[in-house]
């Protein structure tokens, strides 16, 4: 081609050089979320419903890459070291933003320098379930229990990083009750070892329990919200148990690499938002125990912090060490 007819080509072709790089036409293609978690947990189920929304308001496909382990912080380095162009998204929360950095001395990502919250998706309080034949099946009668007898009541939980983990933790360091850890590599192995005998107690996110629950297979005896769950109204929490400063929930909100453009992120926001007021959204997302939040980015920002601050003093006292 002469040169002539090469340079007219050139001036012919669509520009995507400065309003790209600006997000102004994002997305052209598919959007990775990687989420931290097992497929059919709780979060994962949280990512796969607003990515469903997400492909219909965005116009391109939004699929799930699960990238289990460490605390969330394997599939948040593999986010934070993804180009910085909206198309990789981290379902971030507490593990990824703020337990592992508490939890690991040379963490690969630094959760305030590398990424930056797109939009807040919500919180989810966790739930403390025995077997229906456990007799200690309230929080009076298993801190009176634990106490009798330190270490021989076991309770299954995902890991030292998670969410419900760190609620007991925190509630056996403000009650003194010695009960013993065993860690499970997701809700559904713990909860079976529950039902099979084999443990007493398990704690999770209440959307991973409320199968067992509804069946009658599992107890419920208390939870880590603010106030009783919609979904479970009979059943008190910590607060009311005389701990006011055991409201623990598991919060999510969607992370993208620092330097992400700004309309990339506000188009996700919007359309995260859009999503989160879908009646359809709503209604599914509380059917397991799922509040999704109205918080702005600044407002989710501050909130994260203050999680860092308070997990880290927690995991420092308990001497907690990664898995």
């Amino acid at each position: 081609m002469r040169r002539r007819q090469f340079a007219a080509a050139l001036a012919a072709m669509p520009v995507i050089g400065k309003a790209g790089a600006q997000g102004d036409d994002w997305p052209l293609r598919t959007v990775r979320i990687v989420c931290p978690f097992t497929p059919g947990g709780s979060q994962d189920n949280i990512a796969r419903r607003l990515s469903t929304k997400l492909t219909d308001y965005l116009g391109q496909s939004c699929v799930i890459d699960n990238r289990t382990g460490a605390s969330g912080s394997i599939a948040a380095d593999n986010v934070a070291k993804s180009p910085a162009d909206g198309y990789s998204v981290l379902l971030g929360g507490i593990a990824s933003h703020a337990v592992a950095p508490s939890l690991y001395a040379k963490l690969p990502y630094n959760p305030f320098t590398d990424f930056e919250t797109a939009a807040w998706i919500g919180t989810q309080p966790n739930l403390l379930c025995c077997h229906p034949s456990f007799p200690h099946d309230s929080i009076a009668k298993l801190l009176v229990a634990a106490k009798k007898e330190p270490g021989r009541y076991q309770y299954g939980g995902s890991g030292v990083g998670t969410s419900p983990t760190l609620a007991m933790e925190l509630f056996k360091q403000k009650t003194g009750a010695d009960l013993t850890l065993i860690s499970y590599r997701g809700a559904s192995a713990s909860a079976g070892d529950v039902l099979a005998g084999h443990i007493p107690l398990v704690v999770a996110n209440i959307d991973s329990l409320m199968g067992q629950v509804s069946a009658g297979k599992l107890k419920p005896i208390a939870s880590t919200g603010a106030q009783r769950s919609p979904v479970l109204p009979e059943t008190p929490t910590l607060v009311e148990a005389g701990y006011p400063d055991l409201v623990v929930t598991s919060w999510s909100l969607w992370a993208v690499p620092a330097g992400t453009p700004a309309k990339a992120k506000e188009k996700l926001r919007a359309a995260t938002e859009r999503a989160l007021k879908d009646p359809e959204v709503i209604a599914s997302m509380r059917q397991g125990g799922f509040e999704p939040g109205a918080l702005t980015v600044a407002e989710a920002d501050a909130f994260v912090a203050t999680e860092y601050k308070r997990w880290g003093e927690v995991i420092r006292a308990a001497g907690i060490k990664p898995e």
